[in-house]
């Protein structure tokens, strides 16, 4: 069962940065985004956190005692700011936003892999 929670969320994570990645190109070119792919994202980012908690919880992983995940999940409030900010803004205000989401992004994956948040932990 774990094994294939853990699969689950690591598709969960691809999905949710690239959909994120499709939809800051689409509106950078002034194209449209389509309906489904304004609900999608929100749907697969409700199963990406059912599939993060429930894993912390089968390895009884806490956060104010594994550092890592609580850098983690502050990132990930940073990360949905700045994702949104980035969706929501236009111009450089945007841009930066969408870097720095995207930052965060990697930062978050790096720290799940390391099991250390690396900023702080080189």
């Amino acid at each position: 069962m774990y094994a294939g929670l853990k699969h689950s969320h690591m598709l969960f994570i691809t999905i949710s940065i690239v959909l994120f990645q499709l939809r800051f190109f689409l509106k950078s070119f002034n194209k449209p985004i389509a309906k489904p792919l304004k609900i999608i994202p929100h749907v697969n980012d409700t199963l990406l956190l059912i599939t993060g908690i429930t894993l912390a919880y089968q390895s009884s992983i806490n956060p104010m005692v594994h550092q890592w995940l609580l850098a983690k999940i502050v990132a990930l409030v940073l990360y949905i700011g700045f994702g949104t900010l980035a969706l929501k803004t236009s111009g450089m205000k945007s841009k930066t936003s969408y870097v720095i989401a995207t930052l965060l992004f990697v930062f978050m994956v790096l720290t799940a892999f390391k099991k250390q948040a690396f900023l702080f932990g080189l």
